[in-house]
């Protein structure tokens, strides 16, 4: 049996807990991590290896247990699962610096001294394959952006939309931005995805919603005039059961008017939607908040949906745009603008960033005008101080 002595809080123990002939010395010299640690999970005494692979960085912390990951069930492996396999081994991965990830079996044992319980873990591990490495900063992304999204740590940022016949404000499409401090700036695409994924993207989207509608009261209390917000929202957000009542319970509670928020159905073509995806739509619109399908004419079924509920906007998509004066580009355009007219709906171009795009897009009759060109997406601060000194009044 193995025994060893290590030191706990000033003490010396003995510790029988693993089936290996071998002394504490030999674990040091080892490919093997010994950590002893509280009722608490505090790292209370650990050996050289344990710190060099970064399982303990110092004693009196928290050993780092968002760090390890049960391959075989794919999450999180916590502190308590180690307390409840006591005598047994589990195989874990382990990422130690966000960079190298290893495979581990890790022993565990309790004992108590003098009154109090602690618990010893001894690992061994070597490197693994690149698949465990991003599987393993998935899984803590994922909970970095639930536990940022719970401690409202996410920032909104808000491109201007601009009616180019007088250059007045219509509205402000609202766009989610998360810097976590772990991995720093996330770009929306890979953050949303990340959302889709793992079924969180109802709560971000509603967490959009609820923030930008908060943030439009403010400004109106502040006599700063934004006609419309507008939020978007993915095809899966529309299966949350009984939306159409939390986007009601949200406007109500910021003493705004339906008519003061605009939906934006996001289009994206692997994910699936049924009838109650189109029958909620109708119900929203039905409040009196106006529906925008956003990338439109990138898909067929954006086509398709013009037929299962009514919509209020429709944006055409920026790489119609960006392609201007292609012949081609400019037909589409003008295709989008002529079903506008026909369903009554207010045509929207994104993505103009220069002058001659511009130029084209107005001579379609396209007016409310988005992109680069005349903002780009703004903080918070940033877009009263744009507001402030009438900058929409100078981007024509």
């Amino acid at each position: 049996m193995y025994e060893s002595r290590h030191a706990v809080e000033g003490f010396f123990v003995k510790n029988d807990g693993l089936d290996t002939e071998c002394d504490w010395h030999h674990i040091q010299e080892t490919n093997g991590g010994f950590i002893v640690l509280n009722s608490k999970g505090v790292i209370v005494s650990c050996n050289d290896e344990a710190k060099l692979a970064r399982l303990a960085l110092t004693i009196q912390t928290i050993l780092p247990f968002d760090r390890f990951w049960l391959d075989d069930e794919s999450r999180l492996f916590q502190l308590s699962e180690f307390k409840d396999s006591i005598g047994k081994e589990a195989r874990l991965l382990f990422m130690d610096n966000g960079v190298n990830t290893h495979k581990v079996k890790v022993w565990a044992d309790a004992f108590w001294l003098l009154g109090k319980q602690y618990y010893s873990l001894f690992f061994q591990n070597r490197l693994v394959e690149q698949e465990h490495v991003v599987a393993l900063s998935s899984a803590k992304k994922v909970q970095a952006l639930i536990d940022d999204l719970n401690d409202d740590l996410l920032d909104l940022h808000y491109q201007p939309q601009i009616n180019i016949t007088d250059n007045s404000l219509h509205g402000v499409e609202v766009l989610a931005r998360w810097t976590n401090k772990e991995f720093g700036r996330v770009a929306p695409d890979d953050f949303i995805a990340l959302a889709e994924e793992h079924e969180l993207i109802a709560d971000l989207d509603i967490w959009v919603m609820s923030r930008a509608c908060r943030q439009l009261a403010l400004w109106r209390e502040q006599g700063i005039h934004i006609p419309t917000v507008a939020v978007n929202f993915s095809p899966l957000t529309f299966t949350y059961a009984h939306l159409e009542q939390k986007v009601q319970a949200i406007l109500e509670e910021n003493s705004l008017l339906p008519s003061d928020l605009v939906i934006e159905v996001t289009e994206n073509k692997s994910i699936n939607t049924s009838c109650c995806f189109d029958n909620t739509i109708a119900r929203i619109h039905a409040l009196g908040v106006a529906i925008s399908l956003d990338d439109f004419g990138t898909d067929y079924s954006n086509l398709k949906r013009l037929l299962k509920f009514p919509v209020s906007q429709l944006k055409l998509d920026r790489s119609f745009v960006s392609e201007l004066p292609n012949k081609l580009s400019k037909e589409l355009s003008e295709v989008v603008f002529s079903i506008c007219q026909k369903i009554d709906a207010v045509p929207v171009a994104e993505g103009v960033e220069t002058q001659q795009q511009l130029s084209y897009l107005s001579t379609i009759g396209y007016q409310i005008i988005q992109g680069y060109l005349l903002s780009p997406p703004l903080s918070r601060e940033e877009l009263e101080y744009w507001i402030a000194n009438e900058e929409h009044l100078k981007v024509l």
